[in-house]
């Protein structure tokens, strides 16, 4: 049930995020959101949803490691059970870039292992603005595992997609014993003349169980 709502409110998500990215137009095409826009926004579409289906619930920021001016992660919690909220910004897609990512899970891990309880769940939400780089290039195939169908549509917005010979649900699986049970990507910007989706700018999400 909660990993249901958590993946009703990744689809909802989307068209927050075209609403908060053109109040924010140029902070967004600059290099992408900033991690706390992602964060608080999800946090609060995932508190409504679970609201629409009749759970209350209480929603907290979690950061305690690193000193951010505002929170970029936040735990949402009910009697369904808890979801932990991490945000990363990949600013260029690198490897270190990606590291920073197992980071922030490894901090997660080594920081809340007391609370984690087995029906929680872990979203991880990052966003990316696909330049020229070749470890731009394979982000979506590392994150997914799998090219998208419309790579037609993608070398149309000039951009040329490459595939990974590492990949996400891999990396976190050798260094944490995890495996994500839902991964998707999002495109939630749109051209304001044809409503055409922005591709070079992409959204990843994954949803990830501790047995």
């Amino acid at each position: 049930m909660l990993l249901d709502l958590v993946i009703h409110s990744i689809t909802g998500f989307q068209s927050d995020c075209l609403k908060l990215c053109e109040r924010h137009y140029p902070a967004v095409h600059n290099r992408g959101m900033k991690g706390h826009h992602l964060s608080l926004a999800f946090a609060k579409r995932l508190s409504h949803t679970q609201q629409q289906f009749g759970h209350m619930t209480e929603m907290e920021a979690i950061d305690t490691i690193k000193v951010h001016e505002f929170p970029h992660h936040y735990r949402i919690t009910s009697e369904l059970g808890s979801v932990w909220v991490l945000t990363h910004h990949l600013v260029n897609a690198s490897k270190h870039s990606r590291d920073s990512l197992m980071l922030d899970v490894d901090e997660w891990l080594s920081e809340y292992a007391f609370a984690i309880q087995p029906s929680d769940l872990l979203v991880l939400i990052s966003d990316h603005w696909i330049s020229r780089s070749v470890h731009s290039k394979e982000l979506m195939h590392w994150w997914t595992g799998e090219m998208p169908d419309d790579l037609e549509d993608y070398v149309r917005q000039g951009i040329v997609l490459h595939e990974s010979h590492s990949q996400f649900a891999q990396t976190l699986y050798q260094r944490f014993s995890l495996s994500p049970c839902f991964i998707q990507y999002g495109h939630p910007l749109k051209r304001s003349s044809n409503q055409e989706l922005v591709r070079k700018y992409v959204q990843l999400y994954a949803v990830i169980q501790k047995q």
